[in-house]
């Protein structure tokens, strides 16, 4: 999560992150008080099924979007990796501009989706419209940072490339070049002191 002094900045920069770790654990814990009522007092809670699937969907939902914002989805670079710096770059870019539409197209459909609900779930009888507004959550903020990602293309060239174009593997290669070289000036920094 990124950290910040001011609080309102911080849930802004990290509501999916915070959303899920409510869900999960609010999930969890009605999942075992369920377990402890059903086998020590013979008596199930008939709504926690509901509300432990309607976490569990917003965690998937949000949680997606938490892990698309920080490009931390799985992908086979392996092809990509082939490809000269430039044309890997314009690759990379039209994906993200496939991915915005694609995004932006999903999220109408959830809202749409969302609004015309009617049904409610069995036990709990829940508006299915509060399961569906997962949808809407996760593909809005997947739309907001697919649109970012495009602005950064084109206005912070090195910062994309850096975040999206380099594969996995040449991250790892540079992060160690860079820590090489933050060893070697902390060596010259202790012999500097050593000598004085």
């Amino acid at each position: 999560m990124k950290k910040t002094k001011n609080p309102l900045l911080f849930f802004i920069l990290n509501w999916e992150e915070l959303l899920c770790i409510l869900a999960v654990s609010f999930m969890t814990v009605l999942c075992v008080i369920t377990i402890i009522a059903r086998y020590c007092f013979n008596h199930g809670i008939s709504w926690s099924t509901d509300v432990c699937d309607i976490m569990l969907i917003y965690t998937t939902f949000v949680g997606g979007a938490a892990a698309y914002k920080r490009n931390q989805h799985f992908g086979m670079d392996f092809l990509t990796d082939r490809l000269s710096p430039n044309l890997r770059y314009v690759f990379k870019v039209a994906i993200n501009a496939i991915l915005a539409g694609m995004f932006l197209f999903l999220f109408y459909l959830s809202v749409v989706y969302t609004a015309g609900s009617k049904k409610l779930m069995t036990a709990s009888r829940i508006p299915y419209k509060y399961v569906d507004f997962a949808a809407v959550l996760g593909f809005g903020s997947m739309t907001v940072y697919s649109i970012i990602f495009l602005v950064l293309a084109f206005t912070n060239h090195d910062r994309y490339y850096k975040n999206f174009v380099m594969s996995q593997s040449q991250q790892l290669e540079e992060q160690m070049k860079e820590d090489k070289s933050d060893d070697k000036s902390n060596q010259e920094e202790n012999r500097k002191e050593a000598r004085s």
